[in-house]
């Protein structure tokens, strides 16, 4: 079988290759960089630079076009929010053209769990545990204000990776703030501020289409960056039977088929569980699935092509460091030296390390020096900091 990752260039693309390689796929990479985590590694047949699906979508489906039309690829599975977006958007076309399987949902469903503010809304309707949520318009401003109360976050409906959330105390605030993000980012949403305890879980979850969990992980995240809230550099897979059935309750109501990943966040003074969002394509902490004993890339290859799907056996206790992020989490945290499990520890039989291999050292370097790069643009830090 012949699979193309788009986006192939961020971190989880390590695991998912390896993966599809060890299934006995030939693994191709659409990737906008050659300094990046796919780049150098050893799982991927080819290596395909393209246009940057988020910044030249015409480029992209250009690029995208003609590969399927000069390569037999049997599966198509993005690995970001904007190529999966894109996928599911022209999925029949694709589908039709090429005779290719798009591992993504069909559009409608994808836009109602990747827009924030319409997720949102569903969890209010059915009674999910979520923060309270109103979108921000003109002529509802003040009812926004009234349901959410303070201290709240301005966040884009459509954003990756924490960009474009700002933290806000007043109504003052708001009226201040709320035109730069809508200018950056589009339609955005007033969310509750959770103040939480510290640590967040994400929740992967596959549904089939019969309605069936065919595959779950649970991780708890204690460290990660940027500080304020981004991504996981140190998480450990857990069991909690109740924010898996919260999760899937929620994709029962959507009618998602595919693979879901989950941000939760725990409330400190009540203990709740609520649920923030949903990223609607494989997340770079999906290694910690992998090590605990879920093969989701696996799971999403076999059910997309209508295969029969294994049983896994999930285990709980495997420690996920990401280095390349957890080396930013030390240089900036004043508990660098306090934090339990200490940031010395890297060695044991149950930590692994999302960003390499041992066999396969070159996708760590090489994504770290792409992060300083990275986190060394102005533009990018105000987005993630903000």
């Amino acid at each position: 079988m012949r699979v193309l990752l788009t986006d192939a260039q961020d971190v989880q693309s390590i695991t998912v290759a390896r993966a599809l390689k060890r299934e006995g796929c030939v693994v191709y990479g659409f990737m906008t960089s050659r300094i990046s985590y796919g780049y150098f590694s050893h799982a991927f047949w080819k290596r395909i630079i393209c246009p940057d699906v988020k910044t030249d979508s015409e480029g992209f489906r250009l690029e995208l076009m003609s590969f399927l039309a000069t390569h037999q690829i049997d599966v198509i599975i993005p690995l970001s929010d904007g190529s999966a977006a894109f996928v599911s958007k022209n999925k029949t076309e694709l589908e039709k053209q090429f005779g290719v399987k798009c591992a993504v949902p069909d559009y409608e469903i994808f836009c109602t769990a990747h827009n924030k503010g319409r997720l949102m809304d569903i969890c209010r309707q059915y009674d999910i545990p979520h923060p309270r949520t109103f979108t921000i318009s003109a002529d509802m401003f003040e009812e926004a204000v009234a349901y959410v109360g303070f201290p709240a976050l301005i966040k884009p409906d459509i954003s990756e990776g924490a960009r474009g959330i700002v933290y806000v105390e007043s109504a003052e605030q708001v009226r201040a703030k709320v035109g730069a993000v809508i200018k950056e980012f589009g339609s955005c949403t007033l969310q509750q501020y959770i103040r939480h305890t510290g640590v967040y879980y994400n929740v992967m979850l596959y549904r089939g289409a019969a309605g069936e969990c065919l595959g779950q992980t649970v991780i708890r995240i204690l460290r990660y960056f940027p500080l304020k809230g981004g991504t996981s550099c140190y998480c450990e897979s857990v069991e909690e039977p109740e924010l898996v059935a919260m999760c899937f309750s929620l994709l029962d109501r959507i009618g998602w088929v595919g693979f879901a990943d989950f941000d939760i966040m725990q409330e400190a003074d009540t203990g709740t569980y609520k649920i923030i969002e949903i990223n609607p394509r494989t997340p770079a902490s999906i290694k910690a699935a992998y090590v605990s004993g879920v093969d989701f890339p696996s799971v999403i290859l076999r059910d997309t092509l209508g295969l029969p799907v294994p049983e896994y056996r999930y285990e709980s206790g495997k420690i996920l460091r990401y280095m390349g992020l957890d080396v930013m989490w030390f240089l900036f945290s004043p508990e660098r030296f306090r934090f339990r499990p200490s940031w010395f520890r890297f060695f044991g039989k149950n930590i692994f390390y999302e960003d390499g291999y041992w066999n396969d050292p070159l996708p760590m370097l090489a994504g770290c020096v792409a992060g300083v790069i990275k986190y060394l643009n102005p533009r990018f830090r105000r987005s993630k900091l903000c």
